[in-house]
């Protein structure tokens, strides 16, 4: 219900078009050529003050703490990645993996097939 109501706002907006100011006919004259403003005058004041932007270390403290978190981040990860990583234990090999999977694959055709057996005869019970 959400992406239709997004869906429908988009094509709403695409739908008007937005009229420029100065193309209200395309065969109109071209507008006279703007003039230079004039120059402002600039005045200074002997008093600077600078209360914009951040301190040095202010940044330092930023880009300090971004650091921590990304390396938060990789621990996080890789702890994680060990804990469901295989050892390397397990004395099994490919080929025993292999044979355990089609004796399961075996395992499971065979009580398909025997359920399926089961429900012929009991179709074949229970006709008229």
């Amino acid at each position: 219900m959400l992406r239709r109501f997004r869906l429908l706002i988009c094509l709403a907006a695409l739908a008007a078009p937005v009229a420029a100011q100065a193309q209200d006919s395309p065969f109109a004259p071209l507008p006279p050529a703007q003039t230079a403003p004039p120059e402002p005058t600039t005045t200074s004041s002997s008093s600077t003050t600078d209360d914009g932007g951040l301190k040095g270390w202010q940044t330092t403290l930023i880009v300090l703490a971004g650091g921590i978190l990304l390396l938060g981040i990789a621990w996080a990860i890789v702890t994680d990645a060990r804990s469901v990583a295989p050892t390397g234990d397990e004395p099994e090999t490919k080929a025993e993996a292999k044979a355990r999977q089609e004796a399961d694959l075996k395992r499971r055709k065979a009580r398909n097939r025997a359920a399926a057996k089961r429900s012929r005869a009991s179709r074949k019970k229970n006709r008229p």
